[in-house]
């Protein structure tokens, strides 16, 4: 049976979410489709469901049909939350999706003896799991289920293409709660609303968070079902197991095989922005191109900002409004003016500045631009601060002549580190890594020279993006995945020592995120820890595509403020979203 014709619980969906009060109000009146109720005396009774409860015959209809059940001792306990494990199973028996009865679980809180198991494994493609700080994948089986998990489920079952993002500007309007909304969510309740299958409450909100009752689960059910205009079974099809929410009186059979570690769940991946071929277009999410993306950050907000270099500007895009612009370009207004003696001044023109690497300062909400100023006699890296004016931040003038690129951009409490310029010494290339405070010169603490830094390939120092680090007070730990290398340099006395180098791989993006490292090759994402331990942190075999257009090679990484990752495709020219 295609889960896009499910028999009830998929017809219409989410149309009565503003039901969603307490169990014991009346329902508030909220369209043409909260006007009628079930006109059959009903069949089914249980003792604690009077005939005037306002649900009586939602209930009764529901149980009928062998979607929900009661209890063995006849109640059925309408105040009671859905549980996530009930819910599950709720959908199982509405869509008519064959409950999967395995021998490995792919959540680690849930065994392969639980009764609630076979139900979760067969909806799993449409209720995710959590990523737990240790790595895990949970599935919170006995918390409750949250309306904004109802949607979520319901719009992946009904089939909704969500492959570009949804005008998430309507739904900020409509709900004042707009920001309670988890943002792997957001996409799926914009769908819901402009599908018309989510009109929230009276008072503008939508309660993301809450939970349902047994009583508005029933309702929810009946009417998907009365309003269904494409199918009018409900249960999907002859079915004689009950949707129990109780565990059966004996645990299913053991495997006869051995259970496996927990599997690794499968991740969506939403396609923010590109996906529709090469270009350089602003505007709208369903219009916007991309060209290139040399480098790429996130801020707090979600908005994401990257770089062109070959067209020298920052894009954006703007998480609040679903459109791309053009952020900052370089122009006159990055001209810079620097005197070292207090009379001779150095002029840094906007025309010998090329665009090398972006890093966002949590501390400040700031977004910087390392840029590359090559002009003889005058070279130099400028880190500039973008937000709220363009302003050089820290410069770094080599000593001898040079260019000046950016590898890493790190900050710390004692200010940002950065690395990448080189340095021509009878015509010998070395790289180095600056220290400094904002709004000053930074100083050398390690280069290749005093072999306190190995940025150093082949003879020849050359610019990555395949580096990054993590600034601590005394320390900076830099991976670089051109060697796979993780080193510590301590800063004082200066000190170099190589923790690990990882041979068996080859490395696409890197980047810093919570004190770890993470790098991509191919699809796939490892985390590497401070001490050197890689390991698998999502697996590209795992990853679901709801445009159909797989990831070949992650070309940028990052992250949102919801652990997230972002994502450059460049083979596809877009950014990408697998969510966690």
């Amino acid at each position: 049976m295609s889960v896009k014709k499910i028999t009830s619980l998929l017809v219409t969906a989410i149309l009565v979410f503003s039901l969603f009060g307490t169990a014991s109000a009346a329902l508030p009146g909220y369209g043409e489709e909260l006007q009628n109720a079930p006109s059959n005396t009903p069949t089914i009774t249980f003792t604690d469901v009077p005939t005037t409860h306002w649900a009586s015959k939602y209930i009764s209809e529901m149980a009928s049909c062998k979607v929900l059940e009661g209890y063995p001792d006849g109640k059925f306990r309408p105040e009671n939350q859905v549980s996530r494990a009930e819910f599950a199973t709720i959908i199982v028996k509405a869509s008519g999706l064959q409950a999967k009865k395995v021998n490995y679980s792919s959540f680690s809180d849930v065994k392969t003896t639980d009764w609630y198991s076979p139900f979760i494994e067969a909806v799993k493609d449409y209720m995710t799991g959590y990523r737990t700080a240790d790595g895990s994948y949970i599935f919170n089986p006995t918390a409750p289920a949250l309306r904004e998990d109802i949607t979520v489920a319901l719009v992946k079952l009904k089939g909704y293409e969500v492959s570009r993002l949804a005008n998430q500007s309507i739904i900020e309007a409509m709900f004042q709660d707009y920001a309670g909304i988890s943002e792997a969510a957001k996409d799926y309740v914009a769908v819901a609303v402009e599908n018309g299958l989510v009109s929230g409450y009276q008072d503008e909100t939508f309660r993301p968070q809450a939970s349902i009752t047994r009583a508005e689960a029933a309702t929810l059910l009946w009417r998907a079902y009365q309003y269904g205009n494409d199918n009018k079974g409900v249960g999907g099809g002859n079915q004689t197991t009950p949707a129990t929410p109780t565990p059966p009186a004996t645990n299913p059979t053991t495997p006869s095989q051995p259970q496996q570690p927990s599997q690794a769940a499968k991740f969506s991946v939403d396609t923010l922005v590109g996906g529709i071929g090469q270009g350089d277009t602003d505007g709208p999410v369903s219009i916007a191109k991309i060209n290139a993306v040399n480098s790429m950050v996130v801020d707090k907000n979600n908005n994401i900002y990257f770089l062109d270099k070959d067209k020298k500007k920052v894009r954006k895009f703007n998480n609040s409004n679903g459109t791309v612009e053009t952020f900052k370009a370089i122009d006159s207004t990055f001209n810079w003016g620097n005197s070292s003696d207090g009379k001779t001044v150095t002029n840094y023109l906007f025309n010998y500045m090329t665009p090398m690497k972006l890093a966002y300062n949590v501390a400040n909400d700031s977004v910087y631009l390392g840029i590359k100023y090559a002009s003889s006699p005058n070279y130099a890296s400028l880190l500039y601060q973008l937000t709220p004016n363009v302003q050089v931040s820290v410069y770094g003038i080599p000593k001898r002549v040079a260019t000046g690129t950016f590898d890493f951009i790190s900050f710390s409490n004692q200010g940002v580190i950065f690395s990448g310029s080189n340095r021509n010494y009878n015509d010998h290339y070395d790289a180095v890594i600056y220290s400094g405070q904002l709004g000053g010169q930074a100083d050398e603490i390690a280069s290749t020279t005093d072999n306190t830094w190995v940025r150093y390939i082949g003879g020849r120092y050359k610019y990555s993006p395949l580096v990054d680090a993590i600034a601590l007070d005394n320390q900076v730990y830099v991976f670089d995945g051109n060697e796979g290398t993780l080193s510590k340099i301590q800063l004082f006395p200066r000190k170099l020592d190589t923790i690990v180098t990882q041979d068996s791989i080859s490395f696409d993006a890197v980047a810093a995120y919570n004190g770890k490292f993470y790098a991509s090759s191919g699809a796939t994402i490892y985390e590497v820890s401070l001490d050197g331990r890689l390991t698998t942190f999502i697996d590209g075999k795992d990853l679901t595509y709801k445009d159909g257009n797989p990831i070949k090679k992650i070309s940028q990484l990052s992250f949102d403020s919801k652990g997230n990752v972002i994502v450059y495709d460049d083979d596809n020219k877009a950014i990408r979203r697998i969510n966690l």
